[in-house]
């Protein structure tokens, strides 16, 4: 159970990731003019936020409040979910589980942090806190050439069916991180990265989908995510609401954090 408490740390924000590899059935020389004719990756990236509501939509909103349901089908579990997240980068998330108590993670901005019941608090470090960081920045893809150093699109993969611009993003922080883009509607289909924790490397792949309206942005309602190839989990979005009010010192950092500092 505690090992699974970790590795569901990281799939707490509405940003979701995703992975799965299937290769082309084609000669080399094929695959080659097919590389060579591929879009940009910029251009995949730009026709994702026009796809998702245009640039001049998500300017419009600088926070959000999400609040769902998380789950681990397998071991029956549901908990009831809510996120906060203010720009650039202020991030808290809260889940609640007769099962396993509460979790909780965050950012005031310059400290990425967690607590569980089970590990007690803690400040993170290194590429840990870089994948922290990136997830918890509010509409990263309007601003994503800070984070990442390049962006490639190195194929196309058919996914469950679909047809993807497979896309790599190389941060200036930890593993190369890749994308899958329906070539027809540009929405993302699945990600995936791995990261260096205390845990070891962990996989994270993820499978956003249910996509709505809200306010004028396509939202995945839907994320089925995997750890290390076995671990399925589930965040299921019931609400999500555009700049909402959020209470006084909600991405102030907890009392166990700030003792940690010391």
């Amino acid at each position: 159970m505690r090992k699974i408490l970790e590795e569901r740390r990281y799939l707490i924000v509405c940003s979701v990731m995703a992975l799965t590899f299937l290769g082309l059935a084609v000669a080399d020389a094929r695959a080659d003019d097919r590389t060579r004719s591929l879009p940009k990756a910029e251009n995949v990236l730009e026709k994702h936020i026009e796809a998702t509501g245009g640039r001049e939509a998500m300017e419009k909103y600088d926070s959000l409040k999400l609040t769902g349901t998380f789950s681990m089908p397998a071991m029956g579990v549901t908990a009831p979910l809510t996120t906060y997240q203010k720009a650039p980068n202020l991030g808290y998330t809260m889940i609640n589980s007769e099962a396993f108590g509460t979790i909780e993670s965050g950012s005031d901005g310059t400290v990425q942090w967690e607590k569980t019941m089970m590990t007690g608090a803690k400040i993170k470090e290194g590429d840990e806190a870089a994948v922290a960081e990136r997830q918890g920045t509010f509409n990263l893809l309007l601003r994503w050439e800070d984070f990442y150093i390049e962006a490639e699109t190195v194929a196309l993969e058919e996914v469950n069916g679909v047809m993807c611009f497979k896309v790599v993003m190389m941060p200036k922080v930890g593993n190369p991180e890749t994308s899958w883009f329906d070539t027809k509607t540009y929405l993302l289909v699945k990600q995936s990265m791995t990261m260096e924790s205390d845990m070891g490397v962990i996989s994270m792949d993820a499978y956003p989908s249910d996509y709505r309206e809200v306010g004028g942005l396509m939202v995945p309602f839907v994320a089925k995510q995997v750890l290390m190839g076995m671990q399925e989990l589930v965040i299921t979005t019931e609400e999500i609401t555009w700049n909402p009010e959020i209470p006084e010192g909600t991405f102030d950092l907890p009392e166990d954090i700030k003792a940690l500092q010391k």
